[in-house]
């Protein structure tokens, strides 16, 4: 584990293959699927609009108690919290989960971005975060797909010139336009892989994908800030979770 720990720390990005059995992922695909048939009922224009993603799974709404205790009971399942604890510096929380899917319109472009990039910081303050700050998505694939691209080390780097202008749309430069330094990570059901929300990187549409991403930050007022505890178990929960993510 330390070299895989070191290699997240110069590359930004951990791929562990087969990392989850059958038995742990269809209980958690049953649920994921309940969620987004309700999703696609209640977000029809969204969907139709574009969007390549949904969140907040739980939140309760779309599935039941028991479902979301499972689904916090897989969020701090032990194999996970050893990986958080070795790549966080200091404490780490569990901040939302996300479900990834093709957009409606098979010929929709995907885009190269950061996260940060969204938050209202400016350039310069985006700079200066990435050098300490800790955002990392567990990306955990329910079938085989074509995965993610990803620029390794760009977690703690800033942009290449035109990596920027590639992102920002400027200078001619589209966010789907491909970029020297990317690299393709494809993914097969049970692999999991880790990265950082601040790198830049682009999803890769095709094959139906249905991806579980569960986002943890470093345990600090400002991303506290942010929670909606909705997301997060109750007391009466938390007393059947090991763990101190939430």
């Amino acid at each position: 584990m330390n070299e895989q720990i070191s290699n997240y720390n110069r590359q930004g990005y951990l791929y562990l293959g087969q990392f989850f059995s059958e038995a742990e992922l269809q209980p958690l695909e049953q649920i994921l699927h309940t969620f987004h048939r309700d999703w696609l009922e209640n977000n029809d224009a969204d969907y139709k609009a574009g969007a390549i993603n949904s969140h907040s799974i739980t939140s309760g709404k779309s599935i039941s108690e028991q479902e979301r205790l499972d689904i916090f009971k897989f969020i701090s399942q032990e194999k996970i919290r050893e990986i958080i604890s070795g790549i966080f510096p200091g404490k780490a929380v569990f901040l939302n989960t996300q479900l990834f899917f093709d957009p409606l319109n098979p010929q929709q472009h995907n885009y190269w971005h950061r996260d940060i990039q969204y938050t209202g910081m400016t350039i310069e303050e985006q700079k200066n975060t990435i050098l300490t700050q800790n955002v990392l998505h567990f990306r955990i694939p329910l079938q085989s797909e074509p995965g993610i691209e990803l620029i390794p080390g760009t977690h703690r780097e800033w942009d290449q010139e035109e990596e920027m202008e590639t992102r920002l749309s400027v200078n001619g430069r589209k966010p789907d336009d491909d970029l020297e330094r990317g690299r393709k990570i494809p993914l097969k059901r049970g692999d999991l892989l880790i990265f950082s929300a601040h790198m830049i990187h682009r999803g890769l549409y095709g094959n139906k994908r249905f991806t579980f991403d569960i986002i943890f930050g470093d345990d600090t007022p400002e991303f506290r800030n942010f929670i909606d505890y909705k997301n997060h178990p109750s007391e009466q929960e938390l007393e059947f979770l090991n763990t101190d993510l939430f």
